[in-house]
């Protein structure tokens, strides 16, 4: 196939799978309109190799369908069996402003779809750095984030995106209009905050705890 053949592909495949254009930019580290871009403004020309990638694990096809270019065989295939969920692996170390895929974390879509019903492209795996939620989350522990909840819905654990970098919180509304960050460690101070005043990058929906045995 050529690219624009490529292109029409990958758009059937985006129908095909039940996917849209925003949410799989938004999952490939791009804007939310890359997809629509690439696809019908011919914008870039191909996908740069890190978000054919991520998009052909999204997919769940070789990424070799994702390019006109031959791929070493080394690189296909990168599909995953059928009936699992992709959940991407980022890294942000809570301590910046910034993410980067780390990898995809695989599991039964029956095991993912009893965790939250939300798209796996809207579920991101981080570590927990610092132990400033211990003992509920502690250093080196990992959690699922809804990207999708970035707003004040309940009392309870939510990322939060400050001026340069990300932290996880207990948030606790104490009125029509203040939330409490609560850290569960009580060697740190908890903090009033105007709704307006608090970023909410995610919602912590699942913890996967870090203890060595044996």
């Amino acid at each position: 196939m050529d690219i624009d053949q490529i292109r029409t592909h990958i758009d059937n495949l985006i129908k095909e799978k039940g996917k849209n254009y925003r949410s799989l930019s938004l999952s490939i580290g791009k804007n939310e309109a890359y997809l629509h871009q690439f696809i019908n403004k011919r914008s870039p020309v191909r996908l740069p190799e890190e978000q054919r990638r991520k998009l052909a694990m999204l997919l769940d096809v070789d990424e070799q369908e994702l390019t006109d270019i031959k791929l070493p065989k080394t690189i296909t295939p990168v599909s995953s069996h059928a009936k699992t969920a992709l959940v991407e692996m980022i890294s942000l170390n809570l301590d910046q402003s910034a993410q980067s895929t780390e990898g995809f974390f695989s599991l039964p879509a029956a095991d993912f779809s009893n965790i939250t019903s939300t798209s796996p492209e809207f579920i991101k795996m981080l570590r927990v750095s610092g132990d400033s939620m211990d003992p509920t989350l502690k250093d080196g522990d990992f959690v699922l984030a809804d990207f999708s909840f970035n707003h004040f819905g309940a009392d309870g654990l939510y990322l939060v995106r400050t001026s340069n970098h990300f932290i996880i919180r207990r948030l606790q509304q104490i009125s029509s209009n203040e939330l409490v960050l609560i850290s569960d460690n009580a060697n740190y101070k908890s903090v009033s905050l105007p709704f307006k005043k608090v970023d909410i990058a995610g919602k912590i929906i699942f913890a996967l705890k870090a203890q060595r045995i044996g």
